[in-house]
């Protein structure tokens, strides 16, 4: 039998199977790109919070204003600094709500409560996200209605 297959059969069976590999090969690659974006997602998202901890150090006596639910007045002298802190939050909230579908879904749930969770405790940030609807993702601007 094997000797009937001419030199173009041959050619045929050959090329199938370099297509086959190939297509393997992709699909691998595929994943491993898959898991590389995740991991840059994790690293991002906890650089930004590490960023806003930082700041949480720094200022600890600003910690009222963003984590026990007490607002800020216009008036007060660090009322600049809590409004740009509180934008840094939303950032970081907002790449929360994006990149959660990324994640398995107990992630995912487990951020989207302390999405809620972190608006509550904040007044200004969830002040800041109603008065700018479209400076941001409409998953985050859900949350607060």
């Amino acid at each position: 039998m094997w000797e009937q297959l001419t030199i173009e059969t041959w050619i045929q069976l050959g090329g199938l199977v370099t297509t086959v590999i190939g297509f393997l090969f992709v699909i691998v690659q595929v994943r491993q790109l898959g898991q590389s974006v995740r991991a840059s997602a994790h690293a991002a998202i906890y650089s930004q919070a590490s960023d806003f901890r930082g700041y949480m150090v720094r200022y600890p006596d600003l910690r009222r204003f963003f984590f026990d639910g007490i607002e800020i007045k216009p008036n007060h002298p660090e009322y600049s600094r809590v409004l740009t802190l509180s934008e840094l939050l939303l950032n970081y909230l907002e790449h929360l709500t994006i990149e959660k579908s990324n994640f398995a879904s107990h992630d995912g749930n487990a951020w989207r409560n302390y999405i809620q969770q972190a608006l509550e405790a904040c007044p200004t940030a969830k002040q800041r996200l109603k008065e700018n609807p479209l400076a941001y993702s409409p998953q985050l601007v859900a949350m607060v209605s």
